[in-house]
């Protein structure tokens, strides 16, 4: 039997190389956009664990991190490496992810600003915008216009806090650099407010001003409730120790860790909650 071979001729080789371009040029725009779609869903996973690292971090140790030391503290509670935590893609500087502050964060400490607030025995008198961002972008080449620490207005603070991605218009927040125009589907915001961490706490003494009970905050020294009531903020996690009339050496009525607004009222020699 006699075998013929055939070559592709030149037409039909033009031919098959204008199919697979024009099948290319339908898959690879899709599949770009797959990829960058997946992406970016990684990067919300991600801020959502970063997120609740942070929160534990306040709980755990009555500590808001600044800007310089969040990324330690957050990688100390999730278990992820320090670049995990401070880069989109660990191996890429370019990534790195912004922890924005609002700029009148209270309660804060009076000499430092890096922790942000660390808790004292007495608490904090009030709470105003204890809110914080952590901005990311998963697009190389694509800088965010704002850096860590405390934002330099409200007003920049807020437009990205209140930012909802649009598919429509793939807007950024509102007074953004003109290379972000278009661009906001590359954009990530999570957003942490810590005011529901912070709860009052008041200790009312009936028997003021013949005893005097004691209260124990954390590890701190014991402190004499020397007035009739004291009212005061705590976060969440606290630990109270509550003695009756003389301290310790008159015995302790009960501990308890503070996970909501609570009062605790002296009376009859014994401390409850009413």
């Amino acid at each position: 039997m006699n075998l013929r071979y055939r070559a592709f001729s030149l037409i039909e080789m033009i031919g098959v190389l204008a199919i697979l371009s024009i099948v290319a040029a339908i898959i690879t725009p899709n599949l770009a956009r797959r990829i960058s779609r997946l992406n970016g869903d990684r990067e919300d996973e991600a801020l959502t664990v970063l997120a609740e690292g942070l929160t534990r971090h306040v709980r755990t140790y009555q500590s808001v991190p600044g800007a310089n030391s969040w990324v330690t503290n957050v990688s100390s509670l999730t278990g992820l490496s320090l670049n995990d935590v401070r880069y989109v893609r660990p191996a890429d500087t370019a990534t790195a992810r912004v922890y924005l502050i609002h700029p009148s964060f209270y309660p804060t400490n009076a000499a430092t600003s890096d922790p942000l607030y660390t808790q004292a025995s007495s608490g904090a008198s009030s709470v105003t915008n204890a809110r914080i961002l952590i901005v990311s972008c998963h697009k190389s080449g694509l800088t965010l216009p704002v850096s860590s620490g405390k934002a330099s207005s409200a007003s920049v603070f807020d437009a990205i806090w209140n930012w909802n991605w649009d598919v429509s218009t793939k807007a950024p927040p509102s007074g953004w650099t003109g290379n972000w125009t278009g661009n906001g589907e590359y954009l990530h915001v999570q957003r942490i407010n810590l005011a529901p961490l912070f709860n009052h706490v008041t200790f009312s003494n009936a028997e003021f001003p013949t005893i005097y009970p004691s209260i124990q905050v954390n590890s701190a020294s014991l402190t004499l409730n020397t007035t009739s009531a004291v009212d005061t903020i705590y976060l969440q996690g606290t630990a109270l120790r509550l003695f009756k009339d003389s301290g310790a050496g008159a015995g302790m009525d009960f501990s308890v860790r503070v996970e909501t607004a609570v009062n605790f009222l002296y009376e009859d020699g014994i401390w409850r909650v009413p």
